[in-house]
């Protein structure tokens, strides 16, 4: 019950402040992307995957929108005047970043691109103070380096000889993506208009965007398994698409290099989903890893407001 209360009153009863817990919670959605995925990538390819997730999370948050619109002030005119500004936002962030990342995992090693895909944190971090203009701390960075290295941990199992420098190029194009994540949740931050508001754009443009790639390739195809039907769903309404909006309040809510870190927690969540619900092997080096994250989370919740 006090939980319930926590969740919904505006002066939570505990420490942890709202910009924690919805990173948090996005940390937890994301890290059940490598399952839904897996499971629906397999019956259709992962541009369709990503056209249809970015459909259905654009109708899920315009749902809210429409149930919500008595309670937010001129939603009309913000759709209106924020359109051209989340353009730029929702291509790099809910189109760009996934491209890059299904051809990096299409073309290369696995671990070496897992690794790359999540620097983008550390790019956060390092990019605040050209773009927001806020102080890089020496916690800050603290935390960046750990979860970043206990990330690093885990993709190799403990062998950094493992890591792939034969597929530079690729893993180029994988770092690009990383970049254009790190830009999105910058640039998100200008953007002047409510959380859903933003976010319903930010799908809409990619859902455009997705769909015109699929045209110049190989046209819309509907999943044909039930499997593939609840990942796509369960991504399309969770995982991608209330998961923005949290992580985008989250961004609004808190500093950037504050909430970075956190997300370093997501492929370790993911691999101990892969372990539970796929019955792969769990390394020691996991643990290490998770220590490591975990310590990245600890320092980040307790880096000092500017």
């Amino acid at each position: 019950m006090r939980l319930v209360r926590w969740l919904f009153l505006r002066n939570p009863p505990i420490k942890m402040n709202k910009a924690i817990f919805f990173a948090l919670s996005c940390v937890l959605s994301w890290s059940f992307i490598p399952v839904i995925s897996k499971i629906a990538t397999a019956d259709i390819s992962p541009l369709q995957f990503l056209f249809l997730s970015n459909v259905l999370s654009a109708g899920m948050i315009g749902g809210l929108l429409f149930a919500w619109r008595h309670k937010i002030d001129g939603i009309f005119l913000q759709c209106k005047n924020a359109l051209p500004a989340t353009f730029l936002p929702g291509f790099l962030g809910c189109f760009f970043y996934y491209l890059c990342l299904y051809y990096g995992y299409s073309k290369a090693n696995g671990i070496a691109v897992l690794v790359v895909q999540y620097l983008w944190p550390v790019l956060i971090v390092l990019l605040a103070p050209f773009i927001l203009g806020e102080k890089l701390t020496s916690r800050g960075g603290v935390a960046a380096a750990c979860g970043f290295m206990g990330t690093v941990v885990v993709a190799t199992k403990g062998d950094f000889t493992s890591f792939d420098t034969q597929s530079l190029p690729v893993l180029g194009i994988v770092f690009a993506g990383a970049l254009a994540f790190a830009l999105f949740s910058l640039l998100s931050k200008k953007v002047r208009c409510h959380t859903l508001v933003a976010t319903f754009l930010f799908f809409v443009w990619a859902s455009l965007l997705s769909l015109f790639a699929l045209l110049l390739t190989t046209g819309v195809r509907l999943p044909s398994t039930r499997a593939a039907w609840l990942g796509l769903l369960l991504n399309g309404a969770i995982v991608n698409g209330l998961s923005y909006f949290w992580w985008l309040r989250a961004l609004q809510l808190e500093k950037v290099s504050r909430i970075a870190p956190l997300v370093f927690l997501t492929p370790i969540l993911a691999c101990l989903w892969l372990v539970v619900f796929w019955g792969e092997t769990f390394y020691v080096s996991y643990a290490a890893g998770i220590l490591m994250c975990v310590a990245a989370g600890l320092i980040a919740s307790k880096a000092e407001r500017i």
